[in-house]
């Protein structure tokens, strides 16, 4: 998994030594070189952002995922950072560089929308199930002539065939026209891609023109190379009429035509945020920069975190001008979207095209309980009934399993096609363009697939192997029935998968769709048994344990792991992360009853009062307030006040009647003592996690900037882990004496996820301070000055 750069990095550059460089020179160089910096002004309000589905989106899809994440080891995590070159993005100061003035309001509203009452533009809303959330909101328009758009452009939707714009269109459309932050929210296949781009081309053609050497204006983020290579051939339908540029930089493919065209200048860039990072790293920031980018647009915002780009994106759009304008767009919006969305959004205008995370109701959904080994005949008897009528997809859960199927449909003689992560991206795009193209018109796929995938007369999709989360499940289904067009779904599930019946059922009644009765059983059965304690719900798919070897697999894995890595020259890993527990562990819990025993005898001691020899005997509950004790009185316990004799549990303690000081005094002891023992519970430290990080070794920038409260203040607001810096810092050299030790933060969080991510965090902030140490001149070495 790979962890959210938090609020603490955009405070990090406020406190970095000034650069040795020249200030000229430095502002030269941050016109090129892209990196770490906060937006300014990230503490203005923003905008209403609705509350999230129950789906807590904490980084999964292990094929693409690129990053270190939270289980890399301590050890592993120091040598990768001391190892780390210098062509990381270096730091750009946003205050120093004189950003030229851009118009972001193009937008004039025609009469007729003008003219429209809030309740008419409710009706119109509502007509299209359009949720709106923000201040002064522009009407929904309702034909394409209302958008303000320029000729050009319309003359090419009229060819394109599109006759008025879709819900999402109609109100993303004079949102993003008018300069404001968007958040859209619409099911798969509702025409977001063209909601960004237009108001996007409108935006370009007011600025000056892109020469060679500029970056880009329009910079388009998506998590897929799939999904780039649809937005920019939906995007170069527009340009070539315009005069435009697009580029699509994604990995996979040779990066030398993509440098190539982005040193000539491109007003538009369509990438994967991987690829992205890298060609800015090169060469020194001279291929391509940022400092021109004033329209940004994150594409399937949850994708990108369920593939782990989540610390890519947020570099990325540290490095990019404050003053920008940000969209949004996302087909579900788990809890970790809207926290993006408050980073890197400025008072932004909420759209929700219908429910969230629903499937589109044009799709007939169709779920069928079967075992695995009926699967493949039932799959045949599907395909004798569709085959001729359109486009298929199939989808299953594994690379393996892929290419299995995909075998075995050539021996019974369908021609089809497969794709999965494990192919090269030559195979990818051939495959995509071929299914596209009616060469074959039927694929077998993984979730690869999933996101962003636009086929037309795309027919039927088959989940093969049910998805293993409920947005999965929205994604993989809404590759059919786009665009207004109806669509079929068929999925299989087992007794085996039971786990994953509720998201079903789940999905079929918020489309309003029939759910079976052995499919309502399989869920009731499975949510019976989690309720007492004999199953566990699966989560929400992001995320996740992972999947786990014995013995055997292990060493066949670890053997495999070790030849590879010496057949291509890497060092032999000591350690594999799946196997760290990351250094955490479990701390605290009960009461030691010893100890509150001998506390208690200690209160009991000190509560001496002089009393008499008692006889009236009083109860515990005529003695104290009715508050209740949180443990049990000395006399429950086997303990005696001084002056009185021992009883037994449930009798009453002997008290004089006619003594009232000694009463009194009785009465105070055991007040006091009540008072102490729910103390002593309450002090008692609950069960909670623990984990170190060594920062002893790191650049003093670091050190300094990991322990300062800027730093650690909102990585404990967000994980709820408390970090505190222990031990002292000893110089290369000097060695620790006995029971030292050297400078490290002690965390320590009520769950162990919570400390996880807190220590994921930190050496993140590590890494990052580190990397700028050295990317600065000489950074790496001592002495001011640098032969060049």
């Amino acid at each position: 998994m790979n962890s959210m750069v938090l609020p603490e990095v955009e405070k990090l550059t406020n406190a970095v030594e000034p650069s040795i460089v020249d200030e000229k020179n430095k502002d030269k160089k941050d016109g090129r070189n892209n990196g770490e910096q906060p937006r300014r002004g990230s503490n203005k309000s923003m905008g209403r952002i609705i509350p999230g589905e129950d789906s807590d989106s904490d980084y999964g899809d292990l094929e693409n995922d690129d990053d270190p994440g939270e289980d890399e080891g301590d050890d592993e995590f120091i040598k990768r950072v001391k190892k780390t070159k210098a062509e990381k993005l270096a730091v750009v100061d946003h205050s120093k560089i004189d950003y030229d003035p851009f118009r972001k309001n193009f937008y004039i509203e025609v009469k007729e929308i003008s003219r429209m009452t809030p309740e008419e533009v409710g009706v119109y809303r509502k007509q299209l199930e359009l949720k709106i959330h923000g201040k002064d909101v522009p009407k929904p328009i309702k034909t394409w002539h209302q958008t303000g758009l320029t000729s050009k452009i319309l003359e090419t939707i009229k060819k394109l065939n599109y006759e008025k714009p879709m819900p999402i269109q109609a109100q993303a459309v004079p949102i993003i026209m008018s300069g404001r932050d968007c958040i859209g929210i619409a099911k798969t296949g509702s025409g977001k891609t063209l909601a960004f781009v237009l108001p996007m081309l409108r935006h370009i053609k007011d600025q000056p023109p892109v020469v060679a050497g500029d970056g880009p204006i329009g910079l388009i983020m998506a998590p897929t190379r799939e999904l780039v290579q649809q937005i920019h051939s939906d995007i170069k339908k527009f340009t070539k009429v315009l005069g435009l540029r697009c580029v699509p930089v994604y990995g996979g493919s040779g990066v030398a035509q993509q440098i190539s065209e982005l040193k000539r200048g491109a007003e538009i860039v369509v990438c994967t945020p991987g690829r992205m990072i890298d060609i800015l790293c090169t060469s020194g920031g001279k291929i391509t920069n940022l400092r021109r980018v004033t329209y940004l647009v994150v594409d399937e915002a949850d994708r990108m975190f369920d593939m782990g780009f989540e610390p890519q994106i947020t570099r990325i759009v540290q490095n990019i001008r404050p003053d920008r304008q940000t969209v949004l767009f996302s087909a579900t919006f788990p809890r970790q979207v809207e926290v993006l969305a408050r980073k890197v959004l400025n008072r932004p205008v909420e759209i929700q095209v219908g429910g969230r995370s629903v499937v589109n109701k044009d799709i007939t959904q169709l779920v069928e309980v079967r075992m695995e080994n009926e699967r493949f005949l039932r799959l045949l008897e599907l395909l004798g009934e569709w085959y001729e009528k359109g486009k298929i997809l199939i989808f299953v859960e594994s690379q393996n399993k892929c290419d299995a199927l995909f075998r075995d449909l050539l021996r019974h003689g369908y021609p089809c096609l497969s794709l999965h992560g494990g192919k090269d991206q030559t195979d990818r795009e051939s495959t995509i363009t071929d299914f596209k193209s009616n060469v074959c018109n039927l694929l077998v796929a993984t979730s690869v697939a999933a996101r962003g995938l636009d086929v037309k007369e795309l027919e039927l999709v088959i989940n093969y192997d049910s998805p293993n989360h409920y947005e999965d499940y929205v994604h993989r289904v809404g590759r059919t029935g786009r665009a207004g067009r109806k669509g079929c779904a068929i999925t299989f599930i087992s007794g085996e998968d039971a786990r994953y019946a509720p998201d079903l059922v789940k999905a079929l009644e918020l489309s309003e769709q029939v759910v079976p009765d052995d499919l309502k059983s399989l869920a009731d059965n499975f949510t019976a048994k989690v309720n007492q304690g004999l199953e566990q719900a699966h989560g929400t798919g992001y995320g996740g344990s992972g999947f786990k070897f014995n013995e055997e697999e292990d060493e066949v894995r670890r053997a495999a792991k070790k030849a590879q890595a010496k057949e291509y020259g890497f060092e032999e890993d000591k350690s594999d992360s799946e196997d760290e527990d990351d250094g955490i562990r479990k701390a605290g819990g009960d009461i030691s009853q010893q100890a509150a025993l001998a506390q208690i005898a200690a209160i009991a001691a000190a509560s001496k009062a002089s009393t008499a020899s008692m006889q009236t005997p009083a109860s515990a509950a005529q003695l104290l307030p009715s508050s209740g004790l949180p443990v049990s009185l000395p006399g429950v316990l086997g303990l005696a006040l001084p002056g009185t004799a021992a009883v037994a549990a449930g009798t009453g303690l002997p008290l004089v009647g006619n003594d009232g000081a000694a009463r009194a005094a009785a009465i105070a002891a055991a007040m006091n003592l009540q008072h102490n023992l729910a103390k002593i519970q309450a002090d008692a430290m609950p069960e909670h996690y623990e984990a170190e990080l060594e920062i002893n070794d790191f650049p003093q920038n670091a050190r300094w900037k990991v322990t300062h409260k800027e730093t650690l203040g909102p990585i404990s607001e967000w994980t709820g882990a408390a970090i505190t810096t222990r031990g002292q810092y000893f110089p290369p050299g000097k060695v620790t004496g006995p029971g030292d030790r050297k400078l490290y933060l002690f965390i320590e969080g009520p769950t162990e996820q919570s400390v996880k991510r807190a220590k994921t965090e930190l050496k993140r902030v590590l890494e990052d301070i580190s990397n700028q140490a050295l990317s600065l001149p000489g950074g790496a070495q001592q002495g001011r000055y640098q032969v060049l």
